[in-house]
């Protein structure tokens, strides 16, 4: 909730006499200092009181401040006010004329009479301010005056100029200057530390990235592994499916041999006595053949075998391939011996009955 605001003090302006409300009028002197009666009426824009030395300024300046509720220190000479009291008299008054805020309202001020309570509030109400050095400067606290700094000379400024919430409002904004210097103390020190999280989220991004690319080069990893028996399977298929084609190829061969076995055994009964070798190479080849096709048996078994456990069979099918390697060499050695049997049988003498049968 904002704080209440005193007041502001109404603007006042000078009247056709050209005088102003709290303007001095007149001032009586009597028995006060080294006069024993003045009386003098200054114009209405009082501003400074000179002339020769001994000549009485600073009575009258006195006069002024203890007429106007000034305490005797602020004048810088005695503590008391019964001090300024003529040198061998009794007694003296000070006796000052103000302006009202109408012309015919004079407010007439004589410390001997008047209470100082009522005289406080009646300068008060005029913004007369005897101790302010900037509004009511004495000749003893020129000094003083001097003394002041540029920031009590603007405070002084303020209160003098006659607007009560100025003085407040400097305060505030003084307040709020140093507010401002914490704010933007802050600021830095919340941009340093944003520029070092920046950093260190820069760093943190890099980090990030090489965990990235590392979980991607494990997963590729991972991935290749799950495909290698897959591709051992497809290259393990692939010489399976030669296998069988050679061996496809072997049987036809086989087919043909034996078809040619088969032409040859009709000849081979008739001249069992002249070709007893014959016979027994040819059995020989006979039996390898029947070793051969058993071995097919056998292969055929381990195919089907092969094809049911594939993953664990490696070893019998290089052993396979190294039987069926030997079964072509023994068929390689087969025809060859065929061959030879053949050109054996090609070069007999042909057969003739004997000579008596053809006579009988």
């Amino acid at each position: 909730m904002a704080e209440s605001r005193p007041p502001k003090r109404h603007k006042v302006s000078r009247g056709d006499d050209d005088y102003m409300p709290g303007n001095i009028l007149e001032i009586e002197l009597y028995n006060f200092m080294t006069f024993d009666y003045l009386k003098c009426k200054p114009g209405p824009r009082l501003n400074l009181v000179i002339g020769p030395n001994g000549s009485g300024k600073s009575s009258l300046v006195c006069a002024i401040a203890l007429g106007l509720c000034g305490e005797p220190q602020l004048l810088g000479r005695a503590t008391s006010v019964g001090a300024y009291v003529k040198r061998g008299e009794e007694s003296g008054h000070v006796k000052i004329t103000l302006r009202g805020d109408q012309k015919e309202e004079n407010i007439t001020i004589m410390r001997n009479t008047v209470a100082k309570k009522d005289v406080a509030e009646t300068i008060q109400r005029f913004n007369i301010q005897v101790n302010n050095l900037t509004q009511f400067l004495p000749q003893d606290r020129v000094c003083e005056f001097a003394k002041l700094t540029p920031v009590q000379l603007l405070e002084e400024t303020e209160k003098a100029v006659g607007d009560p919430q100025l003085p407040e409002q400097h305060r505030a904004l003084i307040d709020k200057s140093r507010e401002l210097k914490h704010v933007e103390l802050s600021i830095e020190k919340n941009e340093g530390t944003l520029n070092q999280l920046k950093e260190r989220n820069a760093e943190l991004e890099k980090d990030v990235e090489r965990v990235r690319q590392r979980d991607e080069l494990l997963a590729k990893a991972e991935s290749m592994k799950k495909k290698l028996p897959w591709l051992k399977y497809d290259m393990k298929q692939a010489e399976y499916r030669e296998a069988k084609e050679r061996e496809k190829i072997a049987a036809k061969e086989f087919q043909k041999a034996a078809k040619l076995l088969n032409e040859l055994k009709e000849p081979i009964k008739k001249q069992k006595d002249d070709k007893a070798t014959l016979e027994a190479k040819c059995k020989k080849v006979n039996n390898r053949i029947d070793e051969n096709s058993k071995k097919r048996m056998e292969l055929k078994e381990k195919e089907n075998q092969l094809e049911v456990e594939l993953q664990g069979k490696y070893k019998e099918m290089d052993e396979l391939k190294r039987q069926e390697e030997t079964r072509q060499q023994k068929f390689i050695n087969a025809r060859e011996e065929l061959a030879a049997a053949e050109l054996e049988l090609k070069n007999l003498d042909p057969f003739l009955p004997p000579k008596d049968e053809l006579c009988n």
